[in-house]
């Protein structure tokens, strides 16, 4: 999809920037535990999924370590050797990853680690870089509370936060909390000392409401769209009312507050990325709605089945995208993303 590909790579451009920029000025080659006689620098995507991003930040990450080690005269570091770990759920296609995108001509040797980032995939104190994209905003799991009838923080039939009441909120943002701890601390165990984490993670404004956030508008607008099939009796209202997606995006303060309340690392940095506003990038309502659709689709027809009628439901979302405040003023609208650099700590200093 070409918008999409559009807006990915705009996003990808200024994560690459910004690596290239933090990397030679937070990484201390000369403490950077290496194995011997074979040293070996280990670097994983976490979130990897199957496009080329992936694979242009693992190469931006390589470049930059070779052009710091080309003045160093030591003999360990010209026989250094990288390895290339791209993880993500089992049921990505690593096929298609390696195939259509994995150079022929690399300087790493590349694996594949499939399983959840919630845990641990890796051995202990063995890998040196970590990078995750577009990844830490799903959810390993949808709030329990929000599907409860009897709890203040039942979400009735709106599929996400927006314009929810605080409890809903609430429960989206602890969710994010506890699985953005169970991903550092994951990391922490297979993370060398003065190790890097490079992530980008789709946020919002501190000041800005998720509803004037581009995402959010959207979001609410397909959540319309399910609302009005239910009400037209094409798809059972319990289904909607059952079904929230799991996703949260931070405010810049609130993921400095959740990655702080992990001890074993320093935040080195945390920056706004400027990326391709959403009405260059789609500039269709079809294109929106088939962005939508290639982000949302396999979780609607998991939930929802054979009753709903997936061309009728993006149908109706692009004829609302052409109505709506955030297509006809996209000034109006914003919508950003973090770039975070993280530095894993020295062992005595968890001590």
């Amino acid at each position: 999809m070409e918008d999409e590909m559009t807006l990915r790579k705009g996003v990808a451009a200024a994560a690459m920037d910004m690596i290239k920029e933090a990397l030679p000025t937070t990484l201390d080659l000369y403490h950077l535990p290496l194995s011997s006689p074979n040293p070996i620098i280990r670097i994983a995507d976490f979130g990897c999924s199957t496009g080329l991003t992936s694979i242009q930040a693992i190469e931006t990450i390589v470049q930059c370590l070779l052009d710091l080690i080309k003045p160093i005269k030591e003999p360990r570091f010209h026989t250094l050797e990288f390895q290339a770990i791209f993880s993500d759920l089992p049921t990505n296609d690593f096929n298609t990853l390696f195939t259509n995108h994995l150079p022929v001509r690399r300087r790493y040797y590349a694996m594949a680690a499939p399983g959840s980032f919630h845990g641990r995939l890796l051995p202990t104190a063995s890998l040196h870089f970590a990078y995750s994209s577009y990844a830490l905003h799903w959810l390993s799991r949808i709030p329990q509370e929000i599907l409860d009838k009897s709890s203040r923080a039942w979400n009735g039939e709106r599929i996400f936060h927006v314009n929810s009441p605080a409890e809903v909120v609430g429960a989206y943002s602890a969710q994010f909390g506890r699985d953005m701890e169970m991903f550092l601390s994951a990391r922490a165990e297979e993370m060398v000392s003065e190790g890097l984490i490079f992530m980008v993670v789709p946020g919002e404004p501190d000041l800005v409401h998720d509803s004037q956030t581009t995402f959010g508008s959207e979001l609410e607008l397909l959540g319309s769209c399910l609302v009005d099939m239910a009400n037209e009796g094409i798809i059972s209202k319990a289904k909607v009312e059952s079904f929230n997606l799991p996703e949260y995006f931070p405010s810049e303060k609130e993921l400095k507050q959740v990655i702080s309340r992990n001890e074993f690392f320093h935040i080195e940095r945390i920056q706004t990325l400027s990326h391709p506003k959403m009405h260059v990038a789609f500039p269709t309502p079809e294109s929106r709605s088939l962005f939508l659709r290639v982000a949302f689709e396999g979780l609607l027809c998991h939930h929802f089945g054979n009753e709903l009628i997936i061309d009728d439901l993006f149908h109706r979302y692009s004829l609302k995208v052409a109505k709506s405040l955030f297509f006809l003023k996209p000034e109006s609208h914003e919508s950003i993303s973090f770039f975070v650099v993280l530095k894993r700590k020295k062992s005595e200093e968890n001590m």
